[in-house]
């Protein structure tokens, strides 16, 4: 769907992997995602400082719901003129958000996709590779399908001859090849550090929810419950499970690019309230 953004975004990873992060993938994601994060941060302060303004006025919008009752229409007008008196637009946060998002999506197909990437592998010759795999019992996606070529097992000769002088990626980072998935330390106990991914990410998950909650620290009102932030509360609370269910049954690489982006965004939030949203903060009382 996005496929006009895979070969620039692709041949920036290649070059970080040859020549920024030593021939070693697990650097070169940390390396890959720094830029992204850099490159996406315009939108992403625009995204918060929108988020922190409206939030800003919800007391003054929920004293005018109760000053107009039910009276939908002179409260709608009345939001409006409060809204143009602060020079806040409720939906400028979403713009950054669907901007984002191609990005994002292009960025997990090319951390997903080494061989293609970094090793230039042709489709055909993937096809292949795959079904040497899928014969063998191996995983038939990219990540999978390197690490096993860079084992002993993977060195047969129909391997070899499809793979020509295309270079396999180094996936051995830290003891840790990010290539094998973590629900293999059920099997055997070498790939039990693997299993760290997945909890780190999944914790990394929550401390990012919560760093970036616009109302962190803020009172919770017990009497009154909206139904809308309640089912935002219970999505917020499920996703970093479901997170943590797909880092452990996929690559480590991909668990592990999820976490070095968690990482960089609780920096990326201390800087932004540090630096932007005290400021705007002033601006809106």
């Amino acid at each position: 769907m996005f496929n006009f953004l895979l070969q620039p975004f692709g041949l920036i990873l290649q070059y970080i992997y040859k020549y920024l992060a030593f021939g070693n993938y697990g650097i070169a994601i940390i390396l890959f995602t720094l830029f992204v994060k850099i490159l996406l941060f315009p939108l992403t302060l625009k995204q918060q400082l929108s988020t922190i303004k409206t939030q800003a006025l919800q007391p003054e919008l929920a004293a005018l719901k109760k000053t107009y009752g039910k009276d939908n229409q002179a409260y709608m007008q009345e939001q409006q003129k409060l809204y143009a008196k602060y020079g806040v637009n409720p939906m400028a946060g979403c713009l950054p958000t669907l901007l984002m998002f191609p990005v994002i999506i292009v960025v997990y197909q090319i951390i997903r996709g080494p061989l293609t990437f970094i090793s230039g592998i042709s489709s055909t010759t993937l096809k292949s590779l795959s079904e040497l795999a899928k014969a063998a019992g191996i995983a038939t996606d990219e990540l999978s399908i390197n690490s096993w070529l860079l084992s002993t097992s993977g060195t047969t000769d129909s391997a070899a001859q499809l793979l020509g002088n295309s270079p396999l990626v180094n996936m051995n980072f830290l003891g840790l090849d990010l290539g094998i998935v973590p629900t293999k330390a059920f099997s055997s106990w070498s790939y039990v550090p693997l299993l760290l991914i997945p909890v780190l990410v999944l914790v990394s998950q929550y401390v990012v929810q919560w760093f970036s909650s616009p109302t962190r620290g803020q009172k919770k009102d017990k009497g009154q419950k909206d139904p809308t932030q309640r089912g935002m509360g219970l999505m917020m609370k499920l996703m970093p499970i479901m997170t943590f269910v797909i880092a452990l049954i996929t690559p480590a690489a991909l668990g592990f690019y999820w976490l070095v982006s968690n990482l960089l965004t609780l920096l990326q939030t201390y800087l932004i309230n540090t630096f932007f949203i005290k400021k705007n903060e002033k601006e809106v009382q």
